[in-house]
């Protein structure tokens, strides 16, 4: 058989064991190991959150610390996440927590440089205007800076939850849960459908998951930003547009 019709042929039965009700329901079902796969990956995100949103913050509000949150974000990002596990699943075997703690230094860089660049953005003369009518550092950081640098928060964490739920895949390791666990066990049974059938799932989450943020981002982001924002970059492309005609 043709290798591209065998993969093809395989697509389709992956499809046909995704959509198989039988497939769904009990305890090593497709339903249990999606609900896994949301928890441990909302778990992930929520310790790189509680670490990385506070530097954000403070790096952005004071702009002290950038070279070096850049810098240890770029480490962060080099390092390979399957090799974090396999390290601590060497002191630690058989234990979930060391997954969890591999998908949360892979969220650190989007949240923490994504905040603090927003903060960092804020328009100079808005925080002036907030510390003109008395507001402390605290109190501009919190009711001035933070709202206007939502936008950006917001796409950090979704750049960060895309990252950790389709790396997350890796909870399947020594079937520890999630959708990982079928993608394993269908490569070491050379039942190749189930991996398909699990990739598209995964790729599904990743997809809603983009489409809840942007809704999210919709009801909380005042018009006001977003209006500016988009005039922001209509301004800046006017700008390109005009350089590269002056320079012809």
């Amino acid at each position: 058989m043709d290798p591209g019709a065998h993969r093809m042929s395989v697509l389709v039965e992956g499809v046909q064991w995704l959509f198989d009700s039988g497939n769904w329901w009990g305890n090593r079902g497709i339903v249990a190991r999606v609900v896994e796969h949301l928890e441990y990956s909302g778990a992930a995100l929520g310790v790189a959150f509680v670490i990385a949103f506070p530097i954000g913050l403070i790096i952005g509000h004071t702009g002290k610390g950038r070279f070096v949150a850049s810098s240890t974000a770029n480490v962060l990002r080099a390092v390979p996440t399957y090799g974090v596990v396999s390290l601590l699943f060497i002191w630690r075997p058989l234990t979930l927590w060391p997954l969890l703690l591999a998908l949360a230094i892979l969220a650190l860089p989007p949240i923490m440089l994504n905040t603090a660049a927003g903060i960092a953005n804020v328009d100079p003369q808005t925080r002036d205007a907030a510390e003109g009518v008395g507001l402390t550092g605290f109190q501009v950081l919190t009711k001035v800076e933070a709202p206007c640098a939502l936008p950006l928060i917001l796409a950090g964490m979704r750049s960060a939850a895309n990252q950790v739920i389709a790396t997350a895949t890796v909870l399947g390791v020594k079937g520890q849960g999630g959708l990982g666990v079928f993608i394993f066990s269908g490569y070491g049974t050379q039942r190749y459908y189930i991996v398909y059938g699990a990739s598209i799932a995964i790729i599904a989450i990743v997809l809603l998951v983009e489409a809840a943020f942007a809704v999210l981002q919709r009801r909380l982001v005042s018009p006001g930003l977003r209006v500016a924002r988009i005039g922001k970059q209509l301004r800046s492309r006017k700008s390109i547009t005009l350089v590269g005609n002056s320079a012809r």
